[in-house]
């Protein structure tokens, strides 16, 4: 590619003008739902203003059309001397500023849409935001790449005269792609299927329930109100209280909760890819959305580990980063890294923190007995809601011998919870466990730790227990019922290794 210059304001790529609108018009039609589907159920108003309904919705087409143009044409961007420059708003006109020196990641991704326009969405994270603070959603792959690069070319220019005035940091930017750049791990469709296969079942089986419950509340809102019809009562007079019915409803519950687990897995994290370059990883992933983020040593905050039976016996384990942040994390905002072999693993951990993770050995605390407990009583709470709906609803032998089975099974996961509650320290990490069927070992630097406290419920203030508090740049890690004694003595091992240490936390 020429020489771009990015010192004259740009618009995004023309495509993005249908992008744009088409966002924009889902967001509205999700928003007025209710209202844009009443002239499709009444009958008689359609028939009797049908012109001017069409004519209706081809108005509100075109002026969101109209208002998506106008917020293309007055969305520019440029990299001054000082900062990279954005002005964007139709009826309210803003201007950003990002001086590179906040800038703390850049990242691409490609979703559906995007793929079929055949661009891509830009974002730029900085320093003190939990998400993008400038978030370009319609690029051509090339220019997005030269953008990039070219931010990050100034980013470590300024970087490099910081250094010079006042020494070397940690703080730099993953540098421009060279030939130095090395794919590390590449996920084949062999391995992202067993990914999906050892996923956590009940993930799937809860998104399946919480559709069905969605949909069912959607119904019986939108039908109630203007038909005036109590569907709730007639369709629990309407439910086949049969062994047989309730059998095929559980095992299709679970089967299809199966698929989706795998289906979801296999489109997030398809032809996962990791490319080390120098001290940082780039991570692309994804078929209808594809992602490209960074993983940077000097950010990364937790490096949780994930398994489970079936992951071992697949010899795969999953890999969370969190990066620093204003706040604590989503799930969603971590970078996953599925699929991994022992190897791959021992590689990444070996790039990220320049210590052998196997040869890794901590003097391990557990948790208390006590802590089933307090499982128990959070569990107590579900199972009052299903005994009441059971007793007023539909009470006989099955359903008893059910709720009976599930009280079982949940003790037994708040059993297992407690027995992997643990936390083991050695001089330059922290080791967490936690987890039931799922298992996950959370690493973290002892440096990178903001601060460590003590907290006592107050059942703890009269049994001597108490729970360790350990706060990071990307969110807090608590492990439970720890004896007094105990949590004291680590609380106080890990504050004087924060303060006699001389590591940048970031």
């Amino acid at each position: 590619m020429k020489q771009i210059d990015f010192s004259q304001p740009r618009l995004q790529s023309f495509n993005g003008i249908f992008l744009i609108f088409f966002a924009d018009l889902a967001k509205r039609i999700r928003q007025n739902i209710y209202i844009l589907a009443l002239p499709f159920l009444q009958k008689n108003l359609f028939d009797d203003y049908g012109t001017l309904i069409y004519l209706g919705l081809f108005l509100l087409v075109l002026t969101q059309f109209i208002f998506s143009y106008l917020s293309y044409k007055k969305f520019r961007f440029s990299i001054q001397e000082d900062a990279f420059h954005l002005d964007h708003g139709v009826i309210r006109l803003s201007h950003v500023e990002i001086p590179f020196e906040r800038i703390q990641n850049i990242n691409l991704q490609q979703g559906v849409f995007q793929q079929i326009l055949n661009v891509v969405g830009f974002e730029i994270e900085t320093a003190g935001e939990g998400t993008a603070e400038i978030k370009i959603k319609a690029l051509d792959k090339g220019f997005a790449t030269a953008l990039k690069a070219k931010l990050i070319e100034e980013k470590n220019k300024v970087q490099t005269e910081v250094e010079i005035e006042s020494g070397p940091t940690d703080e730099t930017l993953e540098s421009t792609p060279d030939s130095s750049a090395s794919v590390l791990f590449q996920l084949d469709f062999r391995t992202l299927i067993k990914v999906g296969v050892s996923s956590n079942l009940f993930k799937g089986v809860g998104l399946l329930l919480a559709f069905f419950a969605y949909l069912y509340n959607f119904i019986m809102d939108f039908v109630t109100n203007i038909y005036d019809i109590d569907l709730e009562e007639d369709f629990t007079n309407r439910i086949p209280e049969t062994l047989t019915f309730t059998s095929v409803l559980i095992v299709s519950v679970l089967v299809i909760g199966f698929l989706i687990t795998v289906l979801t897995t296999v489109l997030k994290f398809f032809k996962l890819k990791i490319i080390k370059a120098q001290q940082n990883f780039e991570v692309e992933y994804g078929l209808f959305k594809r992602v490209n983020k960074v993983i940077k040593k000097s950010k990364t905050q937790i490096f949780e580990i994930r398994t489970n039976p079936i992951k071992n016996l697949f010899n795969i384990k999953n890999v969370f980063v969190s990066q620093a942040s204003s706040h604590q994390l989503s799930e969603k905002q971590k970078i996953g890294l599925v699929g991994l072999s022992k190897v791959n693993l021992k590689s990444l951990f070996k790039s990220l923190f320049e210590h052998e993770y196997e040869a890794l050995t901590f003097d391990v605390v557990h948790s208390k007995h006590r802590l089933i407990f307090r499982y128990f009583y959070k569990n107590l709470f579900l199972l009052s809601g299903l005994s009441l709906a059971v007793y007023f609803v539909f009470l006989n032998w099955f359903s008893l011998t059910v709720l009976i089975a599930l009280s079982l099974f949940l003790i037994f996961i708040s059993y297992l919870r407690m027995k992997k509650s643990s936390i083991g320290v050695n001089s330059n990490f922290i080791s967490i466990r936690k987890g039931s069927i799922d298992t996950k070992f959370s690493l973290i630097e002892i440096h990178k730790l903001q601060s460590v406290k003590l907290t006592k419920n107050i059942f703890q203030q009269y049994n001597g227990h108490a729970d360790l508090v350990l706060e990071t740049a990307s969110g807090m890690l608590k492990v439970e019922y720890l004896s007094l004694n105990e949590a004291q003595e680590l609380m106080n091992y890990l504050l004087f290794k924060i303060e006699s240490t001389h590591k940048n936390w970031i």
